[in-house]
């Protein structure tokens, strides 16, 4: 690898939502790890209620700042800042990111080197270095079934960290990514639809990848040798995280089966609304939500009027959402 800089512009989008702690540390890791890397580094700030982050503006004048009046969600947010992006490439990363010891000249090398690779990404751990769930097969009746059963799932999720690659640092092909670092050229980006703005959070990733995957018929490649560090969630306030995480979780999966053929997509639609009536069923002997039953029965009946209303499922976009 060479020493002088990369000439390939990398466009460093991040979407912030009352984050700005996260931020300061993730763009201080951008710029201590970018090594010869020449980049961009866009923010958008999907119209947060904590104003901290207009003082940023002093504080990284290199950043390019863009303040929306609205949160539309994730992929808004990114699509927003990819049309003001000049790089070659584009890295889409959670304010929430931190890289550490890593050089993203890894993933430019890779993709200058690989035309049939469409999407690169890392292993994510999070602050003890402990390996996180960062990738996955496409959603499977086999995957659903398991979320009936936590022991099932979390089975699943482990073996997807154990996996012998990670452990050796080679490279592998994965389905999709999670969307807190995605690395992807600008065109393939473009020719792939972008992320889908129906989805307010959640399997937009799943989707950009199923695309890149399956319609420009690109492998998406994880690449060992580069980490990142991940706080989860941080974007979402305690009290309606739950609110939030389950609604949208369901939504957007009924958006993404969308991609599937009749047979499948109906498999899975049937597993996933077992799933949420099976919740509905042991809500009353549900001891985590003890003194807030009755307005967990409201939601999850909204999660239930998703499997039944094609109209609710596409007007729901700001459900528990303040926009």
């Amino acid at each position: 690898m060479q020493n002088k800089e990369n000439t390939q512009l990398v466009s460093v989008i991040i979407v912030n939502f009352n984050t700005h702690k996260n931020l300061k540390n993730c763009l201080d890791s951008i710029y201590l790890y970018k090594k010869n890397v020449n980049l961009e580094i866009i923010v958008t700030d999907n119209n947060s209620t904590d104003r901290e982050i207009e003082k940023f503006v002093n504080y990284f004048p290199e950043v390019s700042f863009n303040f929306r009046n609205v949160n539309d969600g994730f992929a808004s947010g990114c699509n927003y800042a990819a049309e003001r992006a000049n790089g070659k490439y584009l890295l889409f990363m959670n304010p929430d990111v931190e890289i550490k010891n890593s050089s993203l000249e890894l993933l430019i090398d890779y993709l200058e080197k690989n035309e049939n690779t469409g999407i690169v990404s890392g292993v994510m751990h999070d602050d003890k270095d402990n390996i996180l769930y960062f990738y996955n097969d496409f959603p499977s009746e086999s995957w659903e079934l398991s979320l009936l059963m936590s022991g099932i799932v979390q089975k699943k999720i482990y073996n997807l960290n154990a996996r012998t690659e990670i452990k050796k640092q080679l490279n592998f092909e994965v389905d999709w990514f999670h969307g807190a670092f995605i690395f992807i050229r600008k065109t393939d980006f473009e020719k792939a639809g972008k992320f889908n703005e129906e989805y307010f959070m959640y399997y937009e990733d799943v989707e950009l990848c199923f695309k890149v995957k399956n319609n420009l018929r690109k492998k998406n490649v994880c690449i060992p040798d580069f980490t990142y560090y991940h706080s989860t969630k941080s974007s979402l306030a305690k009290e309606v995280s739950d609110d939030i995480y389950i609604f949208h979780l369901n939504r957007s999966k009924l958006l993404f089966i969308r991609n599937y053929n009749f047979f499948k997509r109906n498999i899975l639609y049937l597993i996933s609304l077992t799933n949420v009536i099976s919740r509905i069923l042991l809500l009353p002997f549900w001891k985590k939500y003890n003194g807030i039953k009755r307005e967990k029965f409201f939601q999850l009946m909204k999660i239930l009027k998703l499997y039944f209303s094609n109209s609710y499922l596409l007007s729901s976009k700001f459900e528990f959402i303040k926009k």
